[in-house]
């Protein structure tokens, strides 16, 4: 069995499409997604919509939390100002999806025990787990049982770590990576032979570029070409 995994969408429908398209090739049986749906840029409606529509199972992220209570203020000054649009721009039957989003998900996958969260198991909406992060003490003091799959986000970084039995990963981003590749991350996990491939995909960034200076900060627009 095939599951896409993506995180980290922020209200950037173009690339969300293209990470779709590329998915829909290997005809996976689920779709995963490790939350911040919103954010950033200016397709929030359209972004909830398509996950929806594709049914993937998702949890929230700092940036859905942040969107359905207030802007945290911790945010800067850019992230603030697109939070804040993207709730204007929210539709209600949206904001609702977003509101009943769970913090965590654990499901049984083609046998796979496997645990969701956008930042980590024991602060799920915004602890930042980096690749180094996770060693055989991490799993230990999150689980009391420890799943066979962690998919993780909030980093915007792709990763896959082999603890022991356990696979932990983080797909990267799909609208705003951070690793200094600006193409579109998502991974695929082969649930029959335990492997996971973390895929890339270009995308029209000059589009969401120009739409994105049209109503948010400039530097939102120009960091898509920088992946950072």
């Amino acid at each position: 069995m095939q599951i896409g995994v993506i995180s980290d969408i922020h209200s950037n429908i173009v690339a969300l499409e293209a990470v779709l398209r590329e998915l829909e090739e290997e005809r996976p049986e689920k779709i995963l997604c490790a939350g911040d749906l919103v954010g950033y840029y200016p397709f929030p409606d359209e972004t909830v919509s398509r996950v929806r529509d594709v049914e993937a199972l998702c949890v929230l992220g700092n940036h859905d939390f942040g969107l359905i209570t207030d802007t945290p203020r911790e945010f800067n000054r850019m992230a603030k100002r697109a939070l804040d649009w993207n709730r204007r721009n929210l539709s209600e039957e949206n904001l609702v999806y977003l509101e009943e989003l769970p913090e965590t998900r654990r499901l049984i996958i083609d046998d796979l025990d496997t645990f969701i969260a956008h930042g980590s198991p024991n602060h799920p909406i915004d602890e930042y787990i980096w690749k180094e992060d996770i060693d055989e003490e991490f799993l230990n003091r999150s689980f009391e049982t420890i799943p066979d799959v962690v998919i993780l986000g909030h980093t915007h970084r792709p990763y896959v770590q082999i603890i022991g039995e356990t696979v932990c990963l983080n797909p990267g981003s799909v609208g705003q990576p951070r690793d200094g590749d600006s193409r579109a991350s998502f991974a695929v996990i082969d649930t029959e032979s335990y492997e996971v491939e973390i895929r890339r995909v270009e995308y029209e960034i000059d589009w969401v570029a120009e739409e994105t200076e049209e109503y948010l900060p400039r530097q939102l627009a120009e960091r898509l070409y920088e992946g950072r």
